[in-house]
């Protein structure tokens, strides 16, 4: 591997892949989250439960999408960071406008 943008461009890098750690809040909230679900899922019957699994793909699919715009705009944020500290232009991105 001779970079981290080559190793990223070949897939040895996902940014998405996380551990959950034993015992942190996380974990509690996904425990949580999944014992809710199968619960209301055996409390409902045909169409209800359709609706609830529908639900339930949606709300992922609206975090992932979120995810997927959060870490975009925090790597182009770094990026500007890092632009700014080696270019030593405090306004190379808004101009000279103070924002204080």
């Amino acid at each position: 591997m001779k970079s981290i943008l080559e190793a990223f461009a070949y897939g040895n890098i996902d940014p998405n892949v996380g551990t959950i750690k034993k015992g942190s809040r996380y974990e509690r909230v996904i425990k949580t989250l999944s014992d809710s679900e199968e619960k209301l899922l055996l409390m409902l019957d045909g169409e209800a439960k359709e609706v609830l699994i529908k639900f339930s793909s949606a709300q992922a699919e609206a975090n992932a999408i979120s995810n997927l715009d959060k870490f975009i705009y925090g790597y182009r944020l770094g990026v500007l960071m890092t632009m700014e500290v080696f270019t030593g232009r405090e306004d190379a991105i808004f101009g000279g406008e103070d924002f204080a």
